[in-house]
């Protein structure tokens, strides 16, 4: 009786174990490389959508003053000349305007942007006359152009400027290139 039941209660051999081990070390390998592309993937899409918003928020910071500004300038930049305004409808590489009175104090310079010579967009102004970047150092701006209308002394249009912005984003995978319009109608009239 004893014999009879120990023929009936068969298990798994060495040989049978050994192969099932191999098949589910071979399947999770498979799963973690998997796991692994995904997830560098991931990685790369953050930086390189991290980038992006830096461009994003620089242009849209730099549309936001430049709508509350006035007396558009696209000739040489000088900070202390408030009163010189001009039209660029074929556009220009820099763009100075006199920011929005801050607490009813009036502005006492002007405010500019341009792209150096390496490629970065940089804010100047009279405490910054070399310029701060307003984009991180994985973005250069190869064009930059401001196109203004209605800026003159005797317009009676409603001055707006046009900015077109192109450039690459440089992440450690490779390089995206980019291309951001807008326009920035006045405010401050």
């Amino acid at each position: 009786m004893i014999k009879q039941l120990m023929k009936n209660k068969k298990g798994f051999t060495l040989i049978e174990l050994m192969v099932a081990t191999s098949i589910f070390v071979i399947i999770m390998l498979s799963a973690m490389s998997s796991l692994f592309v995904m997830l560098n993937a991931g990685k790369s899409s953050r930086s390189l959508r991290f980038a992006m918003d830096n461009v994003n928020f620089a242009m849209e910071s730099m549309t936001r003053s430049i709508r509350m500004g006035k007396n558009y300038y696209c000739g040489t930049f000088s900070t202390y000349d408030l009163t010189s305004t001009s039209n660029c409808p074929s556009g220009s590489l820099l763009i100075s305007f006199v920011p929005q009175a801050q607490g009813g104090v009036p502005a006492t310079s002007r405010v500019g942007y341009q792209v150096d010579s390496y490629g970065v967009l940089k804010r100047y102004d009279v405490n910054n006359p070399s310029g701060v970047a307003i984009v991180s150092p994985d973005v250069k701006i190869e064009y930059l152009r401001f196109f203004v209308n209605g800026s003159s002394s005797g317009d009676n249009r409603q001055a707006s400027v046009y900015v077109v912005l192109k450039g690459t984003v440089f992440t450690k995978d490779g390089q995206t290139s980019f291309s951001l319009q807008t326009m920035a109608s006045q405010r401050n009239f």
